[in-house]
């Protein structure tokens, strides 16, 4: 069902997940949007594969817990500026916090990537591609340190957020504004590890 409040909600909230998306495991972006909008049409649920030691689990569910949170898509800085993933591994369970492991819910699609250690979904409840908005990266600061403009690099393409003036902040992101491709909102797990 189509959310057209969702990118509101993605924008003005204090706290959110910025993701550079690009093509993955040989499927195209569009391809993977409407498989994971099929899931949660399925099952109220999907699992985004994100490896980020800015998106750790542990990280994404105490952003979590303050309130309703969400993960904004946006475009790389150039054509190309976001390496596609090549590896085609799948996930078969996850788990909340290293201990407890669990099969994939029956019926997910796929959960494809590189899958090893460091390896993390993003678990979602709603999604709402091409919301035609625009991300401003210097109203957002790095979660674990918020003296610190975000830093989205080759590695480390997807970070958790809080949103805060840094336009005067001098390692501030060259560059500014970015097309939204999608928003997610985040649900109970919000992130958990795979194998």
């Amino acid at each position: 069902m189509h959310d057209k409040y969702l990118i509101d909600d993605a924008l003005s909230a204090d706290r959110c997940v910025i993701s550079v998306m690009g093509a993955h495991a040989g499927e195209s972006v569009e391809i993977i949007f409407k498989r994971k909008m099929d899931d949660i049409n399925r099952l109220n649920l999907t699992f985004w594969l994100v490896k980020s030691p800015k998106a750790k689990p542990s990280l994404v569910q105490k952003l979590c817990t303050a309130g309703p949170s969400y993960a904004i898509f946006i475009e790389p800085s150039s054509k190309g500026g976001a390496r596609p993933t090549e590896i085609n591994q799948k996930a078969t369970e996850y788990s909340e916090d290293g201990n407890v492991w669990q099969s994939l819910p029956y019926g997910l699609g796929p959960v494809t990537g590189k899958i090893a250690t460091r390896a993390y979904a993003l678990v979602f409840d709603k999604l709402e591609t091409n919301p035609g908005a625009i991300l401003d990266l210097w109203r957002y600061a790095d979660y674990e340190n918020s003296q610190m403009p975000i830093k989205l690099i080759l590695g480390c393409s997807t970070i958790s957020a809080v949103k805060k003036d840094m336009s005067i902040h001098s390692e501030k992101p060259h560059s500014r504004y970015r097309r939204i491709v999608a928003v997610a909102r985040l649900a109970k797990p919000y992130s958990v590890l795979l194998k």
